[in-house]
């Protein structure tokens, strides 16, 4: 009889593997991959290692990868002479422990192991990178005719420019020469750190930016990391339907001889062969080119610039167009060419925002249309939302309108200084404009932007190529963007200090700050975007290895699944969202006596933003500041109902650090030993866990309702191998 049973599953397992395509034959096979690391040298930098050692065979595991053996990765680092090793902002598999060993030589090795059944994430394995600090970045002194206070907006003074170089040596090398100065912003020029438009005598290279006579220093004021313009400037040229993206390096700024912090020098926005190479519009073609500029009302000087009315009102301030370039000296036609500006974008709107389904492919070009939307959405710019700041371009005998030359972004990615939203219950929705802050919601992508928002509502083909587009975006710019938030960091690491002396910035948490909301801010448009994207379990992250614990978390700022140091863990999510909550709750029936422990990291405002672990509406715990991994233990004093709470709140104001808490390992002493092999929670494991267990590895279906109760050899692997096993097992053999 048993042999009977034991022959009839066979037959039903073998006549389920041959239902199953030819081409899903190999899928187990195909579910690891090598996947070779490729580490990136920062500047002053060399990497020496085993190309060969840095192939790892990964398999996908939800939303992460498994290292499927063992492995010892070897890699030396190198530096040159004014270059020092930057242990905070390098990036060896940043969320595992790793050894540095110093040579000699001088040189550093890294050494990590890895055993089978770690985990990494995709970012990870894209961003490893060894990155150093000079000693001196370049600085440009800037000598003016008038004392800088006297210096306003509206008109150029003359001055004096000279540029050493630092540690980085930059083509062109070192510059003196003579311009003038003004000040230049609307926000920001009413901020301490003001920022400047130069304008040099003949046009030159700084810091390898090709030859122009317009640049500007831009001193974020409001972002403590420095990094946003930054790391959006030099990840955007990854972008290849952006046709032109501003140059742009660090310097410290001295004015009249004061020093006064590190700037961002870039080469400003204009039609010129090396940067918007396009013919400007005439008397005898008045349909190109054009460089215009989005605005608001606010930031126009009406009797200054070149404006024209917008075709629509969709934020707080009247939206206007402002035609940066050709600058026509006749009035006349200056009067014809806005008067053509204005019908263009109106009939572009009837096109967008129409019923007609094929009418918006006269005037919107695709690629640079969909790299700008992900690009602002990445950054989550308040912005850039075709609101201010905000580029485009018109070509002769072109009806497209190209989306170009992205802009001030120091308000952008969570910044803590922006608390405002672009909602407004007469102009757009409301209701779908996101709070600035937060991880989640489309900035650019509702209703106080109707180009963007109909484009992707209303007109599937276009958003199926900005979703291709974002994929394509993922292992590319992406990481590129996440790796320059820590070069550039690095870079001015030494230099900031005197920054801060200066200003009384923060840069080391507005980094750390920086760093964990773009994590939250990806993986939530991974959710949107990538079809086969998969996030960690909450579940899974938060119990111990095999618990089956079952947690709530809802509402505007759920915890998530991250991997933290190593470990599945949960997060909360409010980062940077001031006066708001994160939590994440179960209830448990306990007998006097039981137990519940969990471990915690916290990343906070000190004495602030706080987290709480509260039973049945009482705190039993708090923490804020900066605490590495604990444990707390609550015990049960009689039998009854525990309802367990965790939250971290953040007060009305300021942010730091990471911004989070970290929670892991929660364990209940009562929790029902789960049953190895039993994958369909029936409590026996039988035929059936075989069958089911079969079919998800070969990918026939998608989950498991017991995944802890898979892995049936303990191997760290969930294959056909623990498939048979199970059956064997079932049948007593």
């Amino acid at each position: 009889m048993k042999t009977k049973r034991i022959i009839g599953i066979v037959i039903a397992i073998v006549m389920l593997a041959a239902m199953i395509p030819a081409s899903a034959a190999g899928t187990l096979k195909q579910r690891a991959q090598e996947r070779r690391i490729t580490p990136i040298a920062g500047d002053g930098v060399t990497l020496t290692y085993n190309e060969e050692a840095f192939a790892l065979s990964l398999a996908p595991y939800f939303g992460l990868y498994r290292v499927e053996s063992a492995r010892t990765l070897e890699l030396k680092a190198a530096f040159e002479e004014g270059w020092t090793y930057n242990p905070r902002y390098s990036a060896f598999f940043r969320e595992h422990e790793h050894t540095e060993t110093n040579l000699p030589d001088g040189s550093i090795r890294f050494t990590i192991a890895f055993e089978a059944g770690d985990l990494l994430t995709e970012d990870e394995l894209l961003t490893v990178g060894i990155y150093a600090s000079p000693a001196s970045l370049p600085k440009l002194e800037i000598n003016a005719s008038v004392p800088f206070s006297q210096i306003g907006k509206n008109e150029y003074v003359e001055a004096s420019f000279a540029l050493t170089l630092g540690t980085k040596q930059f083509p062109g090398g070192d510059y003196e020469g003579t311009g003038s100065i003004k000040g230049r912003g609307n926000t920001s020029w009413g901020q301490p750190k003001k920022p400047y438009s130069i304008k040099l005598s003949s046009k030159a290279s700084l810091l390898g930016i090709p030859k122009t006579k317009k640049y500007a220093i831009i001193p974020s004021y409001s972002d403590d990391s420095l990094l946003r313009n930054y790391m959006t400037y030099k990840a955007a040229l990854e972008y290849s339907g952006i046709g032109y993206v501003p140059k742009c390096e660090f310097v410290e700024v001295y004015l009249n001889g004061t020093y006064n912090g590190v700037y961002l020098l870039v080469e400003r926005v204009s039609i010129e062969n090396n940067k918007i190479n396009i013919t400007e519009a005439s008397a005898e073609d008045l349909t190109g080119g054009y460089l215009i500029e989005k605005d608001i009302d606010g930031k126009i000087d009406y009797s200054a610039d070149q404006w024209f009315n917008a075709p629509y009102w969709a934020n707080q301030s009247r939206d206007y167009f402002v035609l940066k370039e050709p600058e026509p000296e006749e009035p006349q036609l200056l009067q014809q060419m806005l008067s053509y500006l204005a019908n263009y974008m109106a009939s572009l709107h009837t096109a967008v925002t129409g019923g007609d389904a094929s009418a918006w492919k006269q005037y919107v070009d695709v690629p640079s249309w969909a790299d700008m939307m992900i690009l602002q959405e990445i950054a989550k710019n308040i912005d850039g939302n075709l609101k201010t700041s905000c580029y485009m371009i018109k070509q002769a005998q072109d009806d497209k309108l190209y989306m170009t030359a992205p802009w001030d972004f120091d308000l952008a990615y969570g910044s803590t200084a922006c608390t405002w939203n672009n909602a407004d219950h007469t102009h757009n929705d409301y209701y779908d404009c996101p709070d600035a802050q937060s991880a989640a919601g489309f900035m650019v992508i509702n209703s106080s932007c109707p180009w963007y928002d109909h484009m992707y509502d209303d007109h599937e083909d276009f958003r199926s190529a900005l979703k291709a587009r974002y994929a394509e975006y993922r292992t590319t710019a992406i990481p590129e963007m996440i790796s320059l938030m820590d070069s550039g960091a690095a870079y001015i690491a030494n230099a900031m200090p005197r920054d801060e002396q200066k200003w009384g910035v923060r840069f080391e948490s507005g980094v750390s700050y920086l760093q964990n909301w773009l994590k939250g801010r990806i993986e939530w448009l991974d959710g949107e975007w990538l079809p086969e994207s998969e996030t960690v379990d909450l579940d899974r992250a938060l119990n111990t290895e095999r618990g089956t614990l079952h947690f709530t978390s809802s509402g505007s700022y759920p915890f998530r699944g991250v991997l933290k140091d190593g470990r599945l863990a949960g997060v909360s999510t409010n980062v940077g969202a001031d006066s708001t909550e994160s939590t994440v709750s179960i209830t448990l029936a306990m007998e006097a006596g039981q137990t519940l422990s969990f471990d915690y990291k916290v990343s906070s405002e000190t004495s602030y933003d706080k987290f709480t672990f509260s039973v049945n509406g009482q705190q039993k715990l708090s923490a804020d500041g900066e605490k590495d991994w604990q444990t707390f233990t609550f015990t049960a004093s009689s039998a009854g109902n525990y309802s367990f709470v965790w939250k971290y709140a953040k007060d009305y104001s300021v942010a730091s650090g990471s911004d989070c808490v970290w929670l892991d390992e929660v364990a209940w002493s009562g929790d029902p030993l789960t049953l190895p092999g039993d994958v369909d929670g029936s409590g026996v494991v039988d035929a059936a866990d075989a069958l089911l267990l079969l079919r998800y590895t070969m990918e026939l279906i998608d989950s498991l309702p017991c995944p802890q109760n898979a892995d049936f050899n303990g191997d760290g692997t969930i294959d056909a191998a623990d498939a048979l096993l199970v059956l064997r097992f079932s049948m007593g053999a």
